[in-house]
């Protein structure tokens, strides 16, 4: 019986055939922050992307500016465009 070596295995979750590095390194993907909290009191508003955390007009370290910030999501600048980071990502159903 012929034996296998690891270099023949086939990755089944990667897209396609490419190879792993190039299924991982997307050179023209934008990537969005990662927002995981969100501080509302009376006094302030700040909101913590990418494990930082800070307040309205802010900049990040890729230089997206915190514009705004509500109680579900944020609204930050990059690259010119607006964008929402949602804090718990929508989940939509098609409607049968």
């Amino acid at each position: 019986m012929p034996s296998i070596t690891q270099a023949e295995l086939h990755d089944p979750t990667l897209p396609g055939n490419l190879p792993a590095a190039q299924a991982m390194d997307a050179p023209n993907a934008e990537t969005l922050p990662s927002l995981t909290a969100i501080w509302i009191s009376a006094a302030r508003r700040r909101a913590t992307i990418n494990g930082v955390t800070i307040g309205n007009g802010q900049t990040l370290a890729d230089g997206s500016r915190l514009v705004q910030i509500k109680p579900g999501y944020v609204l930050i600048r990059q690259n010119g465009v607006n964008k929402k980071l949602y804090l718990v990502p929508s989940v939509k159903k098609p409607v049968k």
